[in-house]
């Protein structure tokens, strides 16, 4: 008697890629009856463009042989956060501009980021962009930031109340923000070299806003190698601060339990 070879799911036909300056991250993602997940990491070549390595990566990488609809582009980057009041579209690139200079010709997105009333702007080089939208049709554009943000405004409800500072670290920076309740008081990128780094920054906020340490609590994302030596540096200074475990807080979802996922892609495929 002849068996039936199992049925394979063909993979979803939205692709993420995350543009980071260091690498490319490719995933495919989809909740069905079991959830289909596949991620492909991609070390940048330094000596040659992000674009050159963009193409590179489309001519070798084997998640992106199957059949694409669409392309959710994920930018970590520098950002600005704006007002959502105060938010003009026409203002995005001179305001961009002014805070983030730069020779070279790059685009300015923004993202409306409604739970905490603000607007992020982000960029991504014009090349980049193009190479982008001659290889993929509906292309879309994303700061990593963005989901990030959201996640985080939602941690610990729609009652939390008081002050709460995050820290997200990768690629070397820090990105730290705070909020109360679920208003966004401040965010920022720093970059960082060591833990003390990390904390040097924190506290410098802290002290700047009129925090006391000992009064809010302080929450640490990230890979463990870069979380765990920071949270450890915050403690020697603040009784309460708590590392984010993905594989917990996302319930062992498949992409939380993959080794090498972001956390803002996390948040993106899988968060509030």
């Amino acid at each position: 008697m002849n068996e039936t070879a199992p049925h394979t799911p063909a993979p979803p036909r939205t692709l993420y890629l995350r543009i980071a300056p260091s690498e490319l991250c490719f995933a495919r993602y989809e909740q069905r009856h079991e959830t289909y997940f596949d991620f492909s990491p991609y070390n940048v070549r330094s000596q040659t463009s992000l674009t050159v390595n963009l193409r590179e990566a489309c001519e070798t990488e084997s998640i992106l042989q199957s059949p694409i609809s669409g392309v959710q582009v994920i930018v970590s980057g520098a950002v600005t956060p704006v007002p959502l009041a105060d938010f003009q579209e026409e203002d995005c690139e001179a305001l961009y501009n002014y805070c983030f200079s730069e020779e070279r010709k790059r685009r300015v997105f923004y993202d409306v980021v409604a739970p905490v009333n603000a607007v992020l702007l982000f960029s991504l080089d014009e090349m980049t962009c193009r190479t982008l939208e001659d290889t993929f049709s509906n292309v879309h554009y994303l700061s990593a930031r963005t989901p990030v943000l959201r996640h985080f405004a939602s941690k610990g409800g729609p009652a939390a109340a008081g002050k709460r500072l995050f820290v997200y670290c990768h690629e070397h920076v820090a990105d730290i923000t705070v909020f109360e309740e679920n208003r966004l008081v401040m965010t920022n990128t720093y970059e960082i070299h060591e833990p003390a780094d990390a904390a040097y920054y924190v506290f410098n906020i802290t002290r700047h806003l009129s925090i006391d340490n000992a009064a809010i609590p302080f929450f640490v994302a990230g890979t463990a190698e870069l979380r765990d030596p920071v949270v450890n540096e915050l403690r020697r200074y603040a009784p309460a601060v708590h590392p984010i475990h993905p594989s917990a807080e996302f319930n062992r979802n498949i992409v939380a339990t993959t080794a090498g996922v972001p956390y803002d892609l996390m948040t993106l495929l899988i968060g509030n």
